[in-house]
């Protein structure tokens, strides 16, 4: 696997983990590594009291999101535990980040020419000019989808008969 390049922006699991534990962006692998053995290890009686806003299962979630995150980025990708070029965010210039932004983001990135090294200034310069004819596609698909559905839908009158003492139903017709 080549060596990562580059800042990375954690969000979602990695920002409510980290936020969590009080941990700040910088060296943010040594110090979760930390964290979470010191959470995992702990007394949970102890640790369910001082946690009361959270039920056992939210904070079983953080035990294993702490190991996962280690896991994922130091075992699996490499990354040192000093590693500074780590940032967990939930937003940039007010906007809220998730998976699915990121992954936008990822993908935009990867078929431009140009690419800046900088965190996030290509959020500030993206070109959506491209986006139009694919969202009027995907509105005349999902009117299309629609309307067929509606169209193939029966169309049922139901009466109740009061002298048999149960429903009946019937098709209409168009």
């Amino acid at each position: 696997m080549p060596e990562l390049e580059g800042n990375f922006l954690a969000t979602e699991n990695f920002y409510h983990t980290s936020k969590f534990f009080g941990l700040h962006s910088k060296s943010f692998l040594s110090d979760l590594m930390v964290a979470g053995e010191k959470f995992c290890h702990g007394d949970w009686s102890k640790i369910k009291k001082k946690y009361s806003s959270f039920n056992e299962g939210e904070l079983l979630l953080f035990c294993f999101s702490s190991a996962y995150i280690i896991a994922l980025l130091h075992d699996t990708l490499k990354m040192p535990l000093e590693h500074k070029r780590i940032n967990v965010v939930n937003q940039i210039h007010g906007v809220p980040v998730d998976w699915a932004l990121g992954a936008f983001i990822v993908q935009t990135t990867m078929n431009r020419t140009e690419y800046s090294d900088s965190s996030v200034s290509y959020l500030n310069s993206y070109d959506s000019s491209g986006l139009a004819p694919i969202f009027l596609i995907t509105i005349v698909v999902v009117f299309t989808a629609f309307s067929i559905l509606r169209w193939r839908r029966p169309q049922l009158k139901t009466i109740y008969d009061m002298e048999k003492g149960r429903y009946i139903i019937t098709r209409v017709s168009r």
